[in-house]
């Protein structure tokens, strides 16, 4: 197919083939907190620590997210599915309950595995999306089993086999095949 005739859904299937994890986006600004479930995030840089998430145009979250000038990432544990569907439902107020503000004010998902606090650091407009680079000023890390979406659902991993002692697979900066 080419770009122009492939349909939105069809794109959709596509791309959820890529398993990923499962982050909520939150950030508070003079309209009050804003959050967002959302699966489009990566880590950019290890010097300086970036990160990026990607947040629809008209979204209360981006809105909030450039006026605070900060966000939070929160990467769910497995067991917050709830968490996740009630941040994912669009005009919902927001999930309160979920949350709790950390001693330096960000609003983290309680009991996520992962938290980084991030100060907006760039937004890139990017089709329908913008493109929030992140700079990294705390992180919280409790670890866990994270919450995994692959072709529209949620679940958790299943260890088929462990990268063997020593191998530079995602370590090493730089290492490649």
């Amino acid at each position: 197919m080419v770009a122009e005739s492939i349909p939105a859904d069809i794109f959709r299937r596509c791309v959820g083939e890529f398993a990923t994890g499962v982050t909520v986006v939150t950030a508070e600004h003079d309209d009050g907190p804003a959050g967002m479930t959302l699966n489009s995030f990566t880590s950019v840089s290890l010097n300086p620590l970036l990160v990026v998430v990607s947040l629809g145009h008209g979204s209360r979250t981006l809105e909030s997210v450039r006026g605070a000038g900060r966000f939070a990432v929160s990467v769910l544990e497995r067991s917050q599915r709830d968490a996740a569907i009630a941040f994912a439902t669009r005009g919902a107020p927001f999930a309160a309950s979920y949350v709790h503000r950390d001693g330096d004010g960000f609003l983290v998902i309680r009991g996520a595995v992962a938290a980084l606090k991030c100060e907006l650091a760039e937004a890139i407009r990017a089709g329908d999306h913008d493109l929030a680079v992140g700079r990294v000023m705390a992180i919280d890390h409790a670890g866990g089993d994270p919450l995994i979406f692959h072709r529209g659902v949620f679940g958790g991993l299943v260890t088929d086999a462990a990268v063997p002692p020593g191998h530079p697979i995602g370590l090493d900066e730089g290492a490649g095949w």
